[in-house]
This record gives C-alpha cells, structure tokens and sequence, in this order.
C-alpha cells in the first residue's frame, strides 16, 4: 500500500491509460476530468482497448436531491458559492455524457443514489482513494492511498455482501472499498440482489 499527499503524485491518468480491463469512478462530481486533457486522454485511451470491458462511473446528477445532496455538495466544494457548485456539477454530467456517447457500449453512468462516503478509483488490480472533508482544500490536496489487489475476486465476493472466513485483513480492508462501489451502482439495500459488474 502507498499513501501520498496529494493526488497528482498518483499520477492517475497514466493509470487509467494503463487499465486493460475496468475501470470504476467514485467520485460524485468529474469537474476537473472534464477540464483535464490528460485525464481524458488517459480514460479514452482505455475504453479503446480491445479487451476493455467496462467504464462504470458513478456521479451525482444535475437537480438530483437524495435530501443529503447539498450538504455532501457543500463538502466536496467547501467555500465555493452554491452557483458555482451547480456548475461544476452541470459541467461534469455534460463531459459524462458526452463520454458516454461515444462509447456507449463500454461505459455505464450510475447516479448516486447514496451518500459517497470517500472517493474512489478502480483501475484494473489498483485502487485509490482519497476522503472528503469540510476544507476549503478539497478532495486532491488531501493524503490519497493506493493498494493492489485482485479486484475481480472482490468484485464476486461483493455478491453476496461479506468476505470468506479465510480472508486476509488487507483483502478486507479493500473489500470495504470495492463493495462501496458496488452498492452505488445498484440502487437496493439487500446485497442478494446486487449484480457484479
């Protein structure tokens, strides 16, 4: 495992770049994706492999209030004015979007249904992650860990909800990260019926 301070020393558009078989984005609003070439060069140049399966992202919508949307809003862009904050969101569904319509057989759109607990990204075996806080830093600026793992064998064991008895505390320390994503992407409580992606 390795942790960071700050998110650019991940380098994560290298690390999308790189992925050859899924990608996972957990990360409520892609602002700055959208303003990043290289981080659109990094996500076009895996969705374009010809064994890449799938892009999953999982994103807070325009007008979409699960009664705690602005609060979480309001942490994720501590000190930004609520018509900014709008705008970003705006700005990330429309790069979304327009992502999707490009490749709409390589890339899933989620809405958040659930209050994001932290930020994740999922590129093949790698997982980063971040947190969330009420600062006028946000999200890049803070520690950022990085673990490798078999992320397909948590992927089935999200299935049904909870780790084998044999599994190491790292497998499940990272479960806990991949079965978040899974729940954001289902939109029910009872994890017999979460389908792996």
């Amino acid at each position: 495992m390795k942790l960071v301070a700050g998110i650019d020393a991940l380098n994560t558009p290298d690390l999308f770049a790189t992925a050859n078989r899924r990608i996972i984005l957990h990360a409520a609003v892609y602002g700055a994706f959208a303003k990043s070439g290289a981080h659109r060069n990094g996500l076009e140049t895996a969705i374009q492999k010809p064994g890449f399966k799938h892009l999953d992202i999982i994103a807070v919508e325009p007008g979409h209030d699960a009664g705690w949307t602005p609060s979480f809003l309001n942490a994720l862009r501590f000190g930004i004015s609520t018509q900014g904050v709008t705008d970003e969101v705006l700005s990330s569904h429309q790069f979304l979007m327009e992502l999707a319509a490009r490749h709409p057989d390589r890339i899933r759109l989620h809405t958040a249904h659930r209050l994001p607990c932290l930020p994740i990204l999922v590129a093949d075996d790698t997982i980063v992650f971040g947190q969330y806080a009420h600062a006028r830093l946000h999200a890049p600026h803070g520690f950022w860990g990085m673990v490798k793992t078999d992320v397909e064998k948590l992927l089935e064991w999200a299935g049904t909800g909870r780790t084998p008895a044999w599994a190491t505390v790292e497998e499940i320390a990272a479960f806990r990260l991949i079965n978040e994503c899974v729940r954001a992407m289902t939109n029910t409580s009872n994890p017999a019926q979460i389908c792996i992606p």
